[in-house]
């Protein structure tokens, strides 16, 4: 079944952030854990979006995660990693990120008892987009064209290893590694 476009904000600073009072201003803006601030090159493909998604949101709804909160765990799996704090040093803001994303995680619904699948309730995309621009204006951040890019220095930031320099990044290897957090340690 096809998704809905993904509640993402692409958003973009003059100047290098500071990673710390980012965080911390964000912390305070946002309304609850459903919302994610991302690092610069972390987000590549609409895909990856909706599959970290749906993997964080299925152990949610077993309430099976490794992590206290969605927004964590969703990080977790878009790292590829069990570990919940490396996932945030991966795809958090760091010091001297001029871009990144906001996302908006939308709340889910099992589509069958086995949790084998999600689906997004109460998705209304222009209300995220309302609540995103009041977040980066409170931050002090501008909002940025929407244009996903694959990067093997982005794939690099969340974790993935390359074993040649011809090796490319792609869809399916974002999607991969999202799912090797089932694996990984």
């Amino acid at each position: 079944m096809a998704q809905p476009e993904f509640p993402c904000f692409a958003w973009g600073s003059e100047s290098p952030v500071n990673a710390k009072d980012v965080l911390a201003h964000f912390l305070d803006a946002r309304p609850n854990s459903n919302w994610v601030l991302i690092g610069q090159g972390c987000i590549q493909a609409e895909s990856q979006l909706w599959t970290a998604w749906n993997s964080a949101s299925r152990r949610w709804l077993r309430s099976s995660t490794l992590a206290r909160s969605l927004d964590a765990e969703f990080l977790r799996y878009l790292t590829g990693t069990h570990h919940v704090s490396e996932a945030f040093k991966r795809a958090g803001v760091r010091d001297k990120d001029t871009s990144g994303f906001l996302l908006h995680l939308p709340n889910a619904s099992s589509a069958d008892d086995a949790y084998s699948d999600c689906l997004p309730v109460e998705l209304d995309y222009s209300d995220s987009e309302s609540q995103a621009l009041s977040i980066l204006s409170q931050l002090g951040l501008q909002t940025a064209s929407m244009e996903f890019s694959l990067s093997r220095e982005g794939a690099s930031r969340l974790g993935m290893k390359f074993d040649s320099e011809l090796e490319a990044v792609t869809e399916a290897s974002l999607i991969g590694h999202i799912v090797s957090a089932e694996f990984t340690s």
